[in-house]
């Protein structure tokens, strides 16, 4: 969309004298006045005329638009090259914690699944910014390998896992390994964290090794125009509690529909969530699907998401909630999200949290 351009007034003439020469004799003034003389407050109206002046200096990206966000870039390498999904951990225990992450508020889309005892794990989208150095990256699940499918194929970056797991992700075609034992130079412990929460590596350099072949991922989600209302089953809502399971290790989390920012911003354990840039988690979208869990073929112990199939579904975009249901048919295809009358839902261009929690395991805020 076009902006629209401000009428540029005439000069101003105070008794035959524009308001520029003016103001050339107040400056005048005011430096003949000696160096004890304060400078005069900014008023109101300099401000906003000094805020106009900043944003108008600063276009909107006009180049094409990013699968997984519906954004324009500018940088059109970004979107051409393959996404790379990364295996976040989200533990978050006392001193054990591995939090702050590092990259979050640079994911175009991440998932949070559910592991053992009920701890979240994070697997986050990386593809139309350039989020650096990311992690604490853990060990993969076979959610995951059923998951990521609906991209097209995908760089994961993972560390380890038992032997089960490791096969099947080393299986999938749609898995192309950049994990901490196929790219071990890249990959770096940090001090001052203790193991296994402090493995990190550098996103960027991932691409560097990438095969040229992957293309980009396929879209998720389709997006609201410019000038698009909320969907006529959208109601009011404040944002959306969640609960993984209960157990001392499990932590839940909330996200808070802000108003000034336009976004939802994240807590856990009721405390801000923050990214190690010091800044809270956030999103544009949050979809909640209500999702079934079996076990894993590869451990007993290990819970597996059923993304396949369908399931009830919360959208949380623009400061409203769209109740509705999930569908998926098979793995290497996104699920629908349809309204209550069976319209496709669409989100606010940005950045997406996808949550899986179990039936019962999301409470709406009014």
């Amino acid at each position: 969309m076009n902006a629209r351009r401000l009428p540029i007034p005439r000069p101003l003439l105070v008794g035959g004298v524009t308001a520029a020469a003016v103001l050339v004799l107040l400056v005048l003034v005011v430096s003949l006045g000696g160096s004890d003389s304060k400078p005069a407050p900014t008023t109101s109206t300099e401000a906003a005329i000094s805020t106009l002046a900043t944003s108008t200096t600063s276009a909107a990206p006009s180049g094409p638009v990013a699968p997984l966000t519906g954004r324009r870039v500018d940088e059109v390498a970004l979107i051409e090259r393959p996404a790379l999904a990364a295996k976040i951990d989200n533990f978050d225990v006392g001193r054990m914690t591995a939090l702050p992450q590092a990259g979050l508020n640079r994911a175009d889309v991440v998932f949070e699944e559910i592991v053992e005892a009920n701890i979240t794990r994070l697997v986050a989208v990386f593809h139309s910014q350039q989020p650096g150095r990311i992690g604490p990256i853990r060990s993969a699940r076979t959610t995951d390998v059923h998951l990521l499918p609906q991209l097209g194929p995908v760089l994961f970056a993972w560390s380890g896992g038992n032997d089960g797991v490791v096969g099947a992700v080393r299986g999938s075609p749609f898995l192309v390994d950049v994990g901490h034992d196929a790219a071990s130079s890249l990959y770096s412990r940090e001090a001052g964290r203790r193991a296994p929460h402090n493995l990190f590596v550098d996103a960027d350099e991932l691409w560097k090794v990438r095969p040229e072949t992957i293309a980009a991922p396929r879209p998720l989600f389709r997006f609201r125009s410019d000038g698009d209302g909320p969907a006529d089953t959208a109601e009011p809502a404040a944002g959306v509690d969640l609960a993984w399971g209960g157990g001392q290790e499990s932590a839940p989390v909330s996200w808070i529909w802000d108003a000034q920012t336009r976004q939802y911003l994240r807590l856990q354990r009721d405390r801000p969530h923050l990214d190690a840039d010091g800044q809270q988690v956030r999103a544009d979208n949050i979809v909640v699907m209500i999702t079934d869990y079996g076990t894993s073929s590869a451990d007993v112990r290990s819970p597996e998401a059923r993304t396949v199939g369908e399931g009830e579904l919360l959208v949380f975009t623009d400061g409203s909630l769209v109740r509705g249901r999930w569908t998926r048919l098979a793995e290497d295809q996104p699920a629908a999200l349809h309204d209550s009358l069976g319209n496709q839902i669409l989100l606010t261009p940005g950045v997406t949290w996808v949550e899986l929690p179990r039936v019962s395991g999301a409470t709406v805020r009014g």
